[in-house]
């Protein structure tokens, strides 16, 4: 029986490496990197993606997105977490994976409805406690929402890419976190450039034309928009928006799906809205 009894634990060891020690994970998107690290699992990372913020975990390994299968392998996982675009770049670097025992875990970035859905998945997916990133995200919009302002609802514009001025999609992430912080997204019907995009068609004539009433334009700055507030500044229309608060925010902090980015991304836009920044 004793023998028996330890063949099945040898067996759920090789499963299940939490079991008989800690996961090895590799992180290919910075938006899990930040929930891992969130819900308390910065130990069970072995390395991350070279598209990950330099400041998360900074000593640990940083490996390009498309890194090959032995590159990847050579760091020991037991787990690769990725998403499914990433996936269908790289179908044969993930089947390699797999096949050399590997387990793939491919979840997409979510919505802000789905988000408390998308941190039990993550969580369950690594041994993780499933209530510690909801408890968290319920805390965040608690903390934010009654940080508002209420007795000022500024009037605001997002551009999330500087070409031909798109914005922010009315029920993206960054739509949903200037809501929460009490400001009034002036491109609330933004229609989407394709179903379920993030960004949206706006342009430059729409924001003239709201120019009178316009509190704050916000500059989305990073990979989607180099653009900064003195590069706006030297646009040939800027002049007639003089009257405007021009800020720019890292995309991290305003877009991505993200506790450790709802946090921050909170904090700055509530201290913008209140005009302490």
């Amino acid at each position: 029986m004793a023998r028996f009894a330890g063949i099945i634990l040898m067996t759920v060891m090789m499963i299940c490496p939490a079991w008989g020690g800690t996961l090895r994970v590799i992180s290919l998107y910075p938006g899990h990197s930040d929930n891992i690290v969130a819900m308390g699992g910065s130990e069970l990372l072995v390395a991350l993606s070279e598209n990950d913020d330099a400041d998360l975990l900074p000593d640990l390994p940083r490996v390009p997105a498309r890194s090959g299968a032995e590159r990847l392998l050579a760091l020991r996982p037991d787990v690769v977490v990725t998403r499914s675009f990433a996936e269908k770049a790289s179908p044969n670097v993930y089947e390699t994976l797999r096949r050399s025992g590997v387990r793939v875990v491919s979840i997409d970035p979510p919505s802000w409805d789905d988000f408390p859905q998308y941190l039990l998945k993550l969580a369950e997916s690594l041994n993780l406690d499933p209530a510690a990133g909801v408890s968290r995200f319920a805390s965040a919009i608690t903390e934010i929402s009654s940080s508002a302002r209420d007795s000022y609802f500024p009037r605001v514009f997002l551009e999330a890419t500087s070409r031909e001025v798109h914005t922010c999609s009315p029920d993206s992430w960054a739509a949903r976190l200037i809501a929460l912080c009490g400001g009034v997204n002036v491109a609330g019907d933004a229609v989407p450039l394709r179903e379920g995009s993030a960004v949206a068609s706006w342009g430059a004539e729409r924001v003239l034309r709201d120019a009178d009433s316009l509190d704050v334009y916000i500059i989305q700055n990073g990979t989607m928009n180099p653009s900064t507030v003195d590069s706006f500044r030297a646009r040939e229309w800027a002049g007639v928006l003089s009257h405007v608060r021009v800020v720019e925010i890292p995309e991290r902090y305003i877009s991505r799906p993200s506790l450790l980015g709802l946090e921050k991304g909170g904090e700055i836009l509530t201290r913008i809205f209140r005009g302490e920044e």
